[in-house]
């Protein structure tokens, strides 16, 4: 990996994130030479393989919640995953309510 100058670090980190773990990175001086940084991953440290920028990674992981409740939703259906036991509603609660004093409230 290549070292940066102080403000391509700092954009870097700011930015972009690893491209393995999708993780946070940090700066690292690079001690061959001087005012030149190196940005890896907090998680993966030497083994970062590049860079992803963040508005990916949030993109990506939202379409990734959404795929996840579908894919709750089927295996529910399908009785591979028990469905949710609800509460059931006394005269005139609304089910906010419900979930309410489902949680104690």
């Amino acid at each position: 990996m290549e070292s940066l100058n102080d403000e391509m670090a700092r954009k870097t980190v700011k930015r972009y994130a690893c491209s393995n773990c999708w993780g946070d990175l940090k700066i690292i001086p690079d001690i061959t030479k001087q005012e030149m940084y190196f940005v890896i991953c907090e998680t993966c440290l030497d083994e970062t393989k590049g860079y992803v920028t963040k508005y990916f990674v949030n993109r990506r992981r939202g379409v990734s919640e959404f795929e996840k409740r579908d894919v709750t939703r089927l295996l529910q259906k399908l009785s591979l995953l028990p469905s949710p036991v609800r509460t059931p509603l006394k005269d005139g609660e609304t089910r906010v309510m419900a979930n309410l004093r489902e949680l104690g409230f």
